[in-house]
């Protein structure tokens, strides 16, 4: 590609801003830049890049504005392209592959655009899922393992809290009682109909599964990675570990404690699994708080896994949960 005059930028330096017109692209020699763009009135970070990736063509491509902000964030050399030789290699491109190019340049917009107007849907979600919990709980009348609630009541509620309009609270309800999670009762008068949560701690799972999915939203709460940490192989390995508990030494407390070293070769001869994957499966559930590494066991004198069987049986059900959980997100968030 051909090339213009090199640009040096120091890190923190701003190399093109959000919505500021363009007419140059760039390719990166040295160093590394960050892509963001602001979404809700947050700075989200898109993308990273090194050398040889080239940033800005798309303002050449449309003649539009830039769709983000590209920061230096290590000491970083540029060559520019301009519009004018821009073009000059496109006129070099087969006239019948040109408008791949637009087409490419529109999808890219489209989905900047988008990113927003999903981020505000599962943000609704998220925040008419703990109102409607909260509400139930403090005003909903007992029902076996849930409560209800008057929809009505329900809506008018949380139009008042989240400054909504009607209309968009009421799908987002009719969206959550279209799966198990919640559903909603007819009565004879319209205003008499019920919103009943089916499971009061099986939808408190469910928010806090919300809240480790949509993390990467900013302003969402850091999650406890009760649920996302399990992995693939999570399975496997807690069932391999509540079988070998009862052949395994405990301490006082009734806590198992696995030589580590074992842990790897049983997982390497009976499930089949790399060092790798049983090494990194085990920091899963360590992450999530099912089971301990010690670094030095008094009771098998090595490094060890340490866990209660009940500790086990508990994670296995988080487990079910998630795969659960993760089923009723897929039916609801936006397409």
């Amino acid at each position: 590609m051909a090339e213009k005059a090199n640009n040096v930028y120091e890190s923190g330096q701003v190399i093109i801003r959000e919505n500021s017109p363009g007419d140059c692209a760039y390719i990166i020699l040295k160093g590394k830049v960050e892509i963001t763009k602001i979404i809700d009135g947050q700075k989200v970070v898109l993308d990273t890049m090194g050398p040889g990736s080239i940033f800005g063509e798309m303002s050449l491509l449309d003649g539009r504005p830039r769709s983000a902000t590209v920061c230096a964030v290590a000491p970083t050399v540029l060559s520019i392209v301009d519009n004018r030789r821009f073009q000059a290699i496109l006129n070099s491109i087969p006239r019948e592959v040109r408008p791949l190019f637009a087409s490419l340049s529109d999808r890219l917009r489209h989905t900047s655009q988008m990113v927003s107007v999903l981020h505000q849907r599962e943000r609704l979600i998220y925040s008419a899922s703990v109102l409607a919990h909260s509400i139930c709980g403090v005003k909903g009348q007992p029902r076996e393992r849930g409560r209800a609630i008057n929809l009505r009541d329900l809506v008018y509620e949380s139009c008042r809290v989240l400054a909504i309009d009607h209309e968009k609270i009421e799908g987002i309800y009719s969206t959550l009682a279209s799966t198990s999670l919640a559903l909603v009762e007819n009565a004879a008068q319209e205003e008499d109909r019920l919103f009943v949560i089916t499971d009061m701690d099986f939808f408190s799972g469910f928010i806090d599964f919300l809240s480790e999915k949509l993390s990467y939203i900013p302003g969402f709460p850091v999650p406890g990675k009760k649920y996302s940490v399990l992995s693939v192989k999570a399975q496997e390995v807690l069932f391999h570990l509540k079988n070998v508990a009862g052949a395994l030494q405990e301490d006082s407390e009734g806590c198992c404690h696995y030589d580590f070293d074992r842990y790897v070769k049983d997982c390497v001869a009976v499930l089949g699994m790399g060092v790798k994957e049983a090494i990194l499966s085990l920091q899963n559930l360590s992450a999530g708080g099912h089971v301990k590494l010690k670094k030095f066991s008094e009771v098998v004198q090595n490094k060890a896994v340490v866990y209660r069987q009940d500790d086990i049986s508990q994670a296995q059900l988080i487990l079910l949960q998630s795969e659960e959980y993760d089923k009723i997100y897929r039916q609801i968030s936006p397409r």
